[in-house]
């Protein structure tokens, strides 16, 4: 399982380079990196799996403060420390220059620092735009053990009723809730699950909760015989990518990527023993910092520097592809770098300083 939050973080990484520094695939040919943000609901469905794997025990029988301190304290020792440091060095960084701006907002400091900034406090995307996610992310965590123990005691009408949030949910983001284009107001609105500073705490929740009813389905051994072969896994796989690729609704995606983490769990062919090798673990381990970090090397990017090979517009870029893969290969060996960096020396020191002092040191880096 771990290597999938490896591929889904380098995968955002080459949506966000494709969007941000030069797009060098056109759309006529695939959508399937401008539909890079939907591995995002892959790291939520992941995450919802994960955590009711390892938690469960703590909260299917019942809810103590005991259990909830130590709960909250090893997830906010797992997300906060990172997310904390990469927006610190944000700030410094705008401060020194004085490049305040909308996205650079100071009025927005206070709800990074709160995990509130998916909540639509504000008009934009806002600091570290891809931590957005993290403080969905969070909000999840807090309503997670009541929802353990609410599909334990009421099993049936649990699932019955979050599968019916789920799926309102989706709808809702994709065809119900006023949304507006931020960079072209008149634009008509988007039918898609790209809802980031506004809506996006409902996105992570309905992921959240999918992978908590995932987890229900595999505990109950539905599927078993299928999923855990190679060749589901691989079609579960090809799936995702073709819906991606020919750009359908945003929903059939979702429905692929619980097919995949569903196949992951359950595999023990070739691909299981592929996943356990040592770089897709590593991957895997430092997809965390992957993500956090990928901003800071574009921002000589938003500074004004100008690439060799690429065509600059008002307010894109785009080049070949053959030039695009290389310039892609670049950085995500910087970011990857960057992320082993942070990762040994902040993420896992802070995660360990703060559950031996607060908490716990007994969950598995994957959670």
């Amino acid at each position: 399982m771990t290597p999938l939050r490896g591929i889904a973080a380098l995968w955002v990484v080459v949506f966000h380079f494709s969007e941000i520094v030069a797009k060098f695939v056109s759309l006529k040919y695939s959508l399937l990196l401008s539909k890079g943000y939907l591995m995002v609901d892959l790291f939520f469905i992941l995450s919802g799996f994960i955590m009711i794997h390892v938690y469960r025990k703590k909260f299917q029988s019942g809810l103590s403060s005991k259990n909830f301190r130590e709960f909250i304290v090893a997830r906010f020792a797992r997300v906060y420390p990172l997310h904390f440091f990469t927006l610190m060095i944000l700030i410094l960084l705008v401060a020194s220059s004085g490049g305040w701006n909308i996205v650079q907002d100071p009025k927005a400091i206070s709800t990074n620092l709160l995990l509130l900034h998916s909540f639509g406090v504000h008009k934009i995307f806002t600091w570290n735009v891809p931590s957005w996610s993290i403080s969905a992310e969070w909000w999840a965590y807090m309503v997670f053990p009541a929802i353990v123990l609410f599909i334990y005691r009421k099993k049936g009408l649990a699932v019955l009723v979050l599968s019916l949030f789920v799926v309102l949910s989706y709808l809702a983001i994709m065809f119900w809730i006023p949304r507006v284009n931020i960079f072209d107001p008149n634009a008509p609105a988007r039918q898609n699950l790209d809802v980031t500073f506004d809506y996006g705490f409902l996105r992570g929740l309905a992921g959240f909760i999918s992978g908590l009813l995932l987890y229900r389905v595999y505990e109950e051994g539905l599927l078993r015989k299928i999923f855990q072969h190679d060749v589901a896994a691989i079609i579960s796989v090809l799936l995702a990518i073709l819906s991606m690729h020919f750009g359908l609704n945003d929903g059939f995606t979702i429905i692929f990527f619980a097919a995949i983490v569903f196949a992951f769990a359950l595999n023990n062919g070739k691909l299981h023993a592929l996943c356990n090798k040592r770089i897709p673990q590593y991957l895997g381990k430092i997809s965390y910092s992957i993500y956090l970090i990928q901003i800071f090397p574009v921002i000589p990017i938003f500074a004004g520097l100008k690439l060799p090979g690429l065509v600059y517009t008002d307010q894109s870029a785009t080049t070949g592809f053959w030039i695009g893969v290389g310039y892609c290969l670049i950085y995500i060996l910087i970011v990857t770098g960057l992320a082993s960096l942070t990762y040994y020396t902040l993420e896992k020191p802070s995660r360990k300083f703060i559950n031996r002092k607060w908490g716990r040191e007994t969950m598995p880096v994957y959670a």
